[in-house]
């Protein structure tokens, strides 16, 4: 009886030395991907490199981040991935508009017409009642004038409000 005891013992200690082995071997091989956003490409590739990892540029994109810089990446930061691995990255262009055109006080028809010329997309156009500006002028403009982004938003005015009766 004691055998049988020191045998299924053995055994049991046999499996957990195999599994302690093999989550030791397997764990040592993998690496968290870091996040790489706003990076520049040279420093993306260094800290790729330190963990291990290739980069890959898949392409490129208008972006809110600089100019040369990751604006997305193909594997999410903090994922766990084998060493060895390529990370996608997709490098910025920059904002798409450098520089909007000074719209305010213009009609909201001739605005639209510099803008549609342009190629600037309205994200959104919003009517307020002014004392100050008259019917269908455009009061404010988001960007700022010679600021960039990729596309406008704009406030027209409804004139002055009816006084109710």
């Amino acid at each position: 009886m004691i055998k049988f005891l020191y045998i299924i013992i053995a055994i049991f200690m046999g499996f957990v030395a195999g599994y302690f082995s093999l989550t030791l071997l397997v764990s040592s091989g993998t690496v968290e991907v870091p996040d790489l956003r706003g990076k520049d490409i040279v420093q993306a590739n260094q800290i790729l490199k330190e963990r291990g990892l290739y980069i890959r540029i898949d392409g490129e994109e208008y972006a809110d981040t600089p100019t040369g810089t990751v604006s997305r990446q193909t594997l999410p930061p903090g994922t766990t991935v084998k060493k060895g691995r390529e990370v996608g990255v997709i490098i910025s262009k920059g904002l798409k508009f450098a520089a909007f055109p000074d719209i305010r006080g213009l009609l909201y028809e001739e605005a639209e017409k510099i803008l549609n010329e342009k190629g600037i997309p309205i994200e959104k156009v919003i009517k307020i009642h002014s004392e100050k500006y008259p019917e269908n002028v455009v009061i404010a403009q988001s960007p700022e004038p010679q600021q960039g982004g990729k596309a406008i938003k704009i406030i027209v005015s409804l004139g002055k409000k009816e006084e109710e009766k």
